[in-house]
């Protein structure tokens, strides 16, 4: 039985409040299972949201003054202000909960309250690896601040044995996309792919790709993303250029059990009708498929080009609570319904695969 009563949650905002915690955070990792659960380590989370659109953060809870869970979230921000609206994991409900399995969504109902009742604070959105009546279930029927939706989600592709048979494995379209706008960017541009960076030159990649590419990023990010691949050797990068030395595109992400993981593209935006971010896709399944790898995991989700071979099919529902108060009732009334979703899941857009 989860008891409430017995609960203290403490929130905790910024990189460095954050980082303060590191060490009983990955401690609590170990101890529930998930230490080989990137997504969940502090310091990639807080790499991962490091721009200015965000401010990393999490609700600590304890049980009688011992940490028990801890739910990762970010404070959406404009021009350096916060809106007062919070996103908790990432698009998939993954980036969100350490814990104990059994009561994961007790924790993440516990932090979601907590939340609401601290100023400035009057908005939250989250994604819950649960269908819609499973979700209600957890945390409460729908009403006036209360609003969820479901929705499938693919994001994890199996890898064929060879580049050959994934292509055959696709339609028309999908390989018109990959290795037909591949052909001609080789053809017409004799472009250049280097399969494995090493982080300085990986760094330097992403810093001259920076004024070119969406979404626009600080440069600490990159900076953060170097010292991620210069401290972990399963991070990886790969990328492609003209025979000039001008940058295409980027590729990056960690390896790990036969999965190759992708969280970073950026792609020069003048190259957008070559379909730049295709071609270096399919520049990306063919090495990987000869490295031997047997799935690619895109991490906050898959992109349309490749979502519909992704398995398995996973439903989730998106959940938005809010409070009354002044600031919340304008958003609403500025705001129509179909567009909520975006205003409180994401400040801007992510990869996406």
């Amino acid at each position: 039985m989860f008891d409430t009563r017995d609960r203290t949650t403490d929130l905790i905002v910024g990189e460095r409040k954050l980082l303060a915690c590191l060490s009983p955070i990955r401690q609590l990792r170990l101890r529930c299972g998930q230490q080989a659960d990137r997504t969940t380590d502090p310091d990639y989370f807080i790499a991962a949201n490091m721009i200015s659109q965000r401010k990393p953060g999490a609700v600590l809870i304890r049980l009688h003054q011992e940490l028990e869970a801890v739910v990762l979230l970010y404070e959406i921000r404009r021009f350096g202000i916060g809106l007062g609206i919070l996103r908790l994991g990432d698009p998939v409900g993954e980036s969100l909960i350490i814990g104990p399995e059994k009561f994961r969504a007790d924790y993440i109902l516990l932090a979601a309250q907590a939340l609401l009742r601290r100023w400035p604070y009057h908005g939250l959105s989250l994604t819950m690896k649960a269908s819609l009546a499973d979700s209600i279930q957890v945390m409460g029927p729908e009403g006036k601040y209360r609003m969820f939706s479901e929705r499938s989600t693919q994001h994890q592709l199996p890898l064929e044995k060879t580049y050959e048979a994934m292509l055959a494995g696709m339609g028309p379209r999908t390989r018109r996309s990959l290795a037909g706008k591949r052909r001609q960017l080789e053809t017409s541009q004799d472009v250049v792919f280097l399969p494995s960076l090493e982080p300085a030159q990986a760094l330097e990649v992403m810093s001259a790709l920076q004024p070119t590419s969406l979404p626009n990023r600080p440069i600490r990010f990159y900076r953060t993303r170097y010292r991620l691949l210069l401290e972990n050797p399963d991070f990886f990068s790969m990328a492609m250029r003209l025979p000039n030395g001008s940058w295409l595109s980027i590729l990056s992400g960690w390896r790990q059990d036969r999965i190759t993981y992708v969280d970073l593209q950026m792609n020069h935006v003048h190259f957008k009708k070559e379909s730049i971010s295709a071609v270096m896709r399919a520049f990306m399944l063919e090495h990987e498929i000869e490295r031997q790898q047997e799935f690619i995991h895109f991490v906050g989700g898959c992109s349309s080009l490749l979502r519909r071979y992704c398995r398995p099919v996973e439903v989730c529902t998106d959940v938005f609570l809010w409070r009354p108060c002044l600031r919340a009732t304008l958003l609403k009334i500025v705001t129509p319904r179909e567009r909520l979703k975006s205003v409180y899941e994401r400040a801007d857009s992510a990869l996406g695969g």
